[in-house]
């Protein structure tokens, strides 16, 4: 709910846990068993006022656990700006570390429901977590976009939220700020896109990224870098692991697994708990 003067209103104090995946970050609510909390924490005014930096908590998006009548729990995801999006990879992988960390799953193994599916995430040895994606719902090696300077070829992929995917010469001459609305406006994509410049830098791959409902760069982006691997590789640049360097200067890796129910790309990064608290005034400044 929100005042006249669009400035939102809690209607009860939020419980919420921040948590980052290599920069991306998130605030979570724990709704799986509390209907109003869960009603609360997915108005858009609010997840709006939560996510800015200035007035609010600070976070590229909220994720809302919620009860599943098969899995433990299941998650839905929203933007910045407080639009739904059916999956956020570093979103997911940071799931799997609080699900994990309130122990309501198996570090081993364990399913959950999302927007885009049924899930499965585990804890690697190394404490790291990761997520079996869904196969890709579209992958597209060439995209007839007109290249600018500086561009060598682009592709596309569509793992439930759509990536353009940007060959590039040289990474950090990239203008995001002036390419990235272009691009992720391109009348090709009927609802917009995502962007992902990668670059093969004496390190490895490296990748930068505009996302859609943030409307800006952020410094990492794990669907991003799932389909940028899956671009690269039907362009034979890339076998069955591709690793990226994010803006963040954490490392996300993208692996090939072949499973009964066929090949699947699963995704493994950091996620980090940062601190718990609860939002009891949200609002903005008004002129």
């Amino acid at each position: 709910m929100s005042t006249g003067s669009g400035a939102p209103i809690l209607p009860r104090p939020l419980p919420f846990t921040k948590l980052t995946g290599s920069g991306n970050d998130f605030v979570f609510v724990d709704a799986r068993t509390d209907a109003a909390l869960e009603a609360v924490a997915m108005d858009p005014a609010i997840i709006a006022a939560a996510c800015d930096r200035r007035f609010g908590v600070g976070a590229d998006g909220v994720v809302v656990l919620r009860p599943d009548p098969v899995h433990p729990f299941r998650i839905r995801y929203f933007n910045a700006d407080g639009t739904q999006a059916n999956l956020c990879g570093n979103a997911t992988l940071c799931t799997v570390r609080l699900a994990t960390h309130l122990g309501i799953v198996d570090p081993a193994g364990f399913t959950f429901g999302s927007d885009a599916g049924e899930l499965r995430g585990w804890l690697r040895p190394d404490g790291q977590p990761e997520v079996d994606l869904n196969p890709f719902d579209r992958l597209e090696p060439s995209v007839g976009i007109p290249l600018a300077p500086g561009e060598r070829r682009m592709g596309f992929g569509f793992p439930t939220v759509p990536h353009l995917v940007v060959e590039v010469d040289d990474l950090d001459a990239v203008d995001v700020a002036a390419r990235g609305p272009v691009l992720r406006h391109d009348p090709t994509f009927e609802c917009g896109t995502n962007v992902n410049w990668v670059a093969r830098t004496p390190a490895g791959w490296a990748m930068r990224t505009f996302e859609r409902g943030v409307e800006g760069e952020t410094l990492a982006c794990a669907s991003g870098a799932t389909t940028c691997a899956a671009v690269l590789r039907a362009w034979g640049v890339t076998g069955d692991e591709t690793r990226f360097r994010t803006r963040s200067g954490r490392t996300l890796t993208i692996r090939y697994r072949r499973t009964p129910q066929g090949e699947v790309p699963s995704i493994s990064g950091e996620g980090r708990i940062v601190f718990s608290g609860t939002l009891v005034d949200l609002g903005v400044a008004s002129g």
